[in-house]
């Protein structure tokens, strides 16, 4: 599927201007979130444009699950009488519709003045922006939660808005939830709102400092339950600036997962966002990365990353740091939206995308990788392609050629669960050739040719994510213990695709770039 990205009504090419202005201007100042000791900073005019504008006049080329809405910090999706909503930071928080998960139309501020408790509790929010709002419907009703904060400090304050309709002009404030100042030890911002297994709802929320706090809510009011207490659930003691923020917590088969946002952000393509997560059977915790270590500890597994620029002269992937997981349920199976920090086909602008949200066998969740077409990019030697040699055709060998945009190089992605998926490219026939290991079961030394897709155990390839971004391709047939490998480690074009002894190498890191 193939989305073009088509202009907002009315104001399409006027701020498409702009952001190209806005972007010239400067990059670091869309939407900001920071590092300490100054947790977020803000750029008015970037957050009024992200506010107003849903849509760019027009795109390079749009991935599979890209959307066309350009929210920051995304609310969870919800679905009601055929139309979606996500609501994302902007002025006075930006209310987003879509008949079909993909195409978006701004629908207006949710607040045309900040609330009246904004002025007493954050005085310094002088500008109606309201940052990284979440939204649950409970007992018949839709409760919106945001947040306001200034520039600098811990002064910030997350509230609660309801609506039974989802009108965009129907919000009532309910007033202020939680609120932090100098004298505190977390920051009241990054709201999440969510039901336990019983149905009572929890807000997580919080932003550096000491981390991501729990408390549990009233149903009736929205506010903290009466004498609650306040849960510390995830952090990073052992980072210095303890880069933590923007939780989601749902349930599912009897465990809560948590997930949490690692690294920087609003750096543009040197952005280090990435989502890590653990689970708990108990909402308040302990929750657990995959290794057992908590997260309240500084643990966590690295759900969703991406290849940042650092400066290198690496290439960064086709869109960089990812953050704000939220979970949608709908009738077609579970889905995760996300935001990234840069994108590409934006031109850098933030974009919002929405993938089939899966769940292994061992109750772990993952983001399905978007089918392609893709050019497979190595680590090694990055204008090195995984290549057809020669031909497409049963039996071809694999090598690594520089792009030539052949129809060896352009490879779709299908997946067939837990984390496995078979590397197609078109045959002569039409039909698909997969990337098989030769000679039956993986060992070091074994080569790889295409061959047609019959499903067996060589043509599956657990596809896994590292923390620099790239992936590691594990032949199911060869039980984790071999990988995807640049014959002799060597840099040069030509160079024979085979099975080695997994070791993390260059030769065995890969890149999935649009074609």
């Amino acid at each position: 599927m193939k989305l073009r990205i088509s202009p907002a009504p009315n104001h399409g090419r006027t701020l498409s201007a702009l952001f190209r202005s806005l972007q010239a201007f400067s990059t670091h100042q869309t939407l900001m979130h920071t590092c300490p000791p100054m947790p977020r900073r803000i750029s008015s005019l970037a957050l009024l444009l992200a506010a107003l504008a849903v849509s760019l006049t027009s795109a390079p080329r749009a991935r599979a699950y890209e959307t066309d809405v350009q929210a920051r910090d995304p609310s969870t999706v919800v679905h009601k009488d055929g139309t979606y909503w996500v609501y994302g930071t902007g002025v006075g928080v930006g209310q987003f519709s879509s008949p079909d998960r993909v195409h978006w139309k701004f629908r207006g501020p949710v607040f045309p003045a900040a609330p009246a408790w904004v002025a007493s509790a954050v005085p310094g929010n002088k500008n109606n922006i309201a940052w990284a709002p979440d939204i649950r419907k409970f007992g018949g009703t839709y409760f919106l939660y945001y947040c306001y904060s200034t520039i600098g400090s811990k002064v910030s304050g997350i509230g609660v808005a309801t609506s039974t309709t989802l009108d965009p002009k129907s919000w009532t404030d309910r007033g202020v939830v939680v609120r932090t100042g100098a004298g505190t030890d977390f920051n009241a911002l990054d709201p999440c709102i969510f039901e336990d297994a019983e149905g009572r709802p929890w807000l997580s929320f919080g932003s550096y400092f000491s981390g991501i706090k729990l408390a549990q809510i009233d149903p009736q009011t929205g506010k903290r339950a009466a004498n609650g207490p306040l849960y510390a659930i995830a952090t990073r003691p052992d980072m210095p600036g303890n880069a933590i923020e923007a939780s989601a917590v749902t349930y599912r088969g009897g465990y809560y997962y948590l997930f949490v946002d690692w690294g920087s952000s609003v750096a543009g393509a040197r952005s280090t966002y990435n989502i890590r997560m653990g689970r708990s059977r108990a909402v308040t915790g302990p929750y657990l990365d995959k290794q057992g270590k908590g997260m309240a500890q500084g643990g966590g597994t690295l759900f969703l990353g991406a290849v940042f620029d650092n400066g290198s002269g690496r290439p960064p992937d086709d869109e960089v740091g990812p953050g704000h997981f939220g979970r949608l349920t709908d009738a077609d199976g579970d889905w995760v939206s996300t935001h990234y920090e840069w994108a590409r086909d934006k031109g850098g602008a933030t974009t919002v995308n929405i993938n089939r949200l899966a769940w292994d066998s061992d109750g772990w969740p993952r983001a399905v990788l978007d089918p392609g077409p893709y050019k497979v990019v190595s680590a090694l030697a990055t204008h090195d392609l995984l290549s057809v040699k020669g031909e497409v055709a049963p039996a071809a060998a694999l090598q690594t050629w520089y792009d030539a945009g052949l129809p060896g190089q352009r490879w779709t992605l299908a997946y067939r669960g837990d984390g496995d998926y078979t590397l197609l490219v078109e045959g002569p026939t039409g039909g698909g050739l997969a990337l098989t290991v030769a000679d039956g079961p993986a060992r070091p030394g074994a080569k790889v040719i295409l061959a047609p897709d019959t499903g067996r155990a060589g043509q599956r390839w657990h596809v896994q994510q590292g923390d620099d971004g790239t992936y590691m391709l594990f032949p199911r047939s060869g039980a984790g213990a071999v990988a995807l490998d640049i014959s002799g480690n060597s840099p040069n074009d030509g160079a024979a695709m085979e099975q080695w002894t997994a070791n993390g190498v260059d030769c065995q890191r890969w890149s999935f770039r649009v074609r």
